[in-house]
């Protein structure tokens, strides 16, 4: 491989060139509350409910969706993230948002509602874990040590 002063690489010497992303080692995952957080403050599309925490990997993953340079890169990482860690449910009955769950991590609790077409917290951004009922909670811990 050429390195031109101009900045152009040459690669005629069929060489593999490794560009940033998610095979870096570089990228450290977030810590679980916030990669659950910054995940819960998007709206999804369709009806579904959490099943698990996330992963070491799939919160790189949230790094790099912090990351993006656009908004479709993000909201396209951002729902492969959330599509692993939930399971469709049936849709609402009315037209009024339904809860389904509340995810707890830490001193937060996020309320998932079935609101409209998508799935959302209401109210955005969670509240703490000490002013929501017990009722369908799905704990999240910290899985690295």
């Amino acid at each position: 491989m050429k390195i031109s002063a101009d900045g152009f690489i040459d690669v005629r010497d069929h060489s593999r060139i490794r560009t940033p992303g998610m095979h870096s080692e570089t990228v450290g995952p977030l810590p679980q509350g916030e990669a659950l957080a910054f995940l819960l403050s998007h709206s999804f599309p369709g009806h579904r409910r959490m099943v698990r925490g996330l992963t070491q990997g799939e919160r790189k993953r949230v790094r790099l969706a912090r990351w993006a340079g656009s908004v479709q890169e993000r909201m396209a990482l951002v729902d492969r993230i959330w599509r692993a860690v939930s399971e469709p449910v049936l849709p609402p009955k009315a037209d009024e948002p339904e809860f389904v769950q509340v995810v707890e991590c830490g001193g937060w609790a996020f309320p998932l509602y079935l609101d409209g077409p998508c799935t959302r917290v209401i109210p955005e951004g969670g509240v703490p874990a000490g002013e929501i009922s017990r009722d369908r909670i799905l704990r999240v811990e910290d899985a690295a040590a």
